[in-house]
């Protein structure tokens, strides 16, 4: 990558339908459904999407691991919860074995920008930078310097005041980006060096403590025992367990601190599995390495090899979104924002209409989603973020209406390109934010018709921000990553 260049990785998909005024963004879940994380109402695994029931305006969706729950949060930055709660990882006031099938309010959260939901445990990040934990935390999961068994609402995790992101889908540990200094922390347990500080120990890890090594960070994701950072300059980093060879340095030996996977250059993305590990290029392409068991690589072959340097998975290119579950994963497809899954599939968490115990060893394409603006694998299920228009009833079965693209928006050598193919929007604003919510730019103010247009953004320093597309019609907004 050359360092005089700008790469700016965004999707926004502005949907919309003829006197259509606005959209909802639903959520819409598959596979195991034994806790009720699919949040249908039902304890039934689902074999093809389902929409989960009483959300409308959601901007974000986490799938757990082991002890199966759901987060979202809500338009109105409030956080909601459903399936498992035996730790208290819902956050409704209380810890139970029942089977909680439709999405509840999570108590005392509000203006919350960033949600994880891990093996028994839930993270949220504030916009004032602080991070909260509630459920499990019996290994000190949730930093707030205790182990009590669990907790039933959000307690306020120590030290962090400037977070700007956050992975809690390690099985007992945690991590957080600190903005002041593209800095990795990390708590929980650390029997294979997970939390990165130099060594292993069976210890109870219950304040974040700064993982070695590493700077410039612009992304983070914990996966059952180990942990990946990706860096501004586009490469990937690992520490933790590497029994599959998931952190990627062409050897199966536990790191204790952060070590460089091998091959990966220009990465935009990153995703932990159970023991697999994903890479999103910027070519659009995935790359995976890491346990093949169930063909969740995407390699084309399943086997119970350790694959220890990434190998590119087959039949994707245009892809904007990752993201990996304890033996799937699953990718965005940008042209038509379409979902495609890999690997397990005995609970259905493919979504591809049926459930069997064969491996899934290259893509295929979920059944009856476009629209999808967002993705989470979780331990035997799956989530989706997708839009529905305000008026016009959602089909369960056939096809779903595909929705037009209105507006596309890319950046390109440091400028964004906006193309609008049809209409007219005569109080448009584009804006760009932080991940705290404070605006740093605003790009255009003004009229836009069709044709495309190139603006140049007044930002120079490296991290991941929010574009804001707003109009009388329609608000959209989505993630973007800064790398110079």
């Amino acid at each position: 990558m050359k360092k005089q260049s700008f790469m700016w990785v965004v999707s926004l998909l502005i949907a919309g339908s003829a006197g259509v005024a606005k959209a909802d963004k639903n959520v819409w879940a598959w596979g195991d459904n034994y806790w009720g994380q699919l949040g249908d109402s039902t304890n039934n695994d689902r074999y093809q999407p389902v929409k989960t029931k009483f959300l409308n305006n959601i901007f974000a969706v986490s799938a757990g691991g082991g002890y199966d729950h759901s987060l979202a949060i809500n338009s109105d930055s409030t956080v909601w919860a459903w399936g498992d709660n035996s730790f208290g990882q819902l956050g409704i006031g209380s810890s139970d074995y029942n089977s909680h099938t439709v999405p509840e309010q999570t108590l005392d959260l509000t203006n919350v920008i960033a949600i994880s939901a891990g093996n028994g445990h839930s993270l949220a990040l504030k916009s004032d930078g602080t991070v909260w934990g509630w459920g499990a935390n019996y290994y000190g999961q949730l930093g707030d310097s205790t182990t009590i068994y669990g907790r039933s609402q959000p307690v306020q995790t120590k030290r962090l005041t400037d977070a700007i992101a956050i992975s809690a889908t390690g099985a007992f540990h945690s991590l957080a980006l600190i903005k002041s200094d593209s800095t990795v922390w990390a708590w929980g347990n650390n029997p294979c060096g997970q939390l990165g500080i130099g060594s292993s120990d069976y210890n109870t890890h219950t304040v974040p403590v700064r993982t070695n090594l590493l700077t410039n960070v612009i992304a983070i994701a914990a996966g059952q025992y180990h942990s990946l950072a990706l860096r501004s300059d586009g490469t990937v980093w690992a520490w933790g367990g590497n029994y599959s060879g998931q952190i990627g340095d062409s050897t199966t030996a536990n790191r204790n601190q952060p070590v460089k996977v091998k091959i990966l250059t220009e990465v935009i993305a990153i995703a932990a599995g159970s023991e697999h590990s994903l890479a999103l290029k910027s070519d659009g392409t995935v790359w995976a390495w890491g346990d093949n068991s169930w063909g969740q690589l995407g390699i084309g072959s399943s086997d119970y090899n350790s694959h220890t340097v990434p190998e590119q998975t087959l039949g994707l290119t245009d892809v904007i979104a990752i993201s990996a579950g304890n033996e799937h994963s699953l990718a965005l497809i940008r042209s038509d924002s379409t979902v495609w899954a890999w690997g397990h599939n005995y609970s259905g968490e493919l979504g591809i209409g049926t459930s069997d115990y064969s491996p899934h060893t290259t893509p295929v394409q979920t059944s009856l989603l476009t629209g999808v603006t967002a993705i989470s694998a979780g331990w035997g299920y799956s989530l989706a973020l997708k839009y529905v228009p305000v008026g016009v009833e959602e089909p369960l079965i056939s096809v779903p209406l595909r929705l037009r693209r209105i507006a596309s928006l890319q950046l390109l050598k440091g400028k964004i390109c906006l193309s609008v193919p049809n209409d007219y929007y005569p109080n448009a604003l584009i804006t760009i934010y932080n991940l705290c919510g404070r605006m740093q730019s605003v790009v255009f103010s003004g009229t836009l018709s069709k044709g495309n247009y190139t603006f140049t953004p007044n930002i120079k320093k490296n991290g991941i921000y929010f574009v804001r597309l707003k109009t009388n019609n329609f608000t959209e907004t989505k993630k973007l990553i800064l790398i110079k």
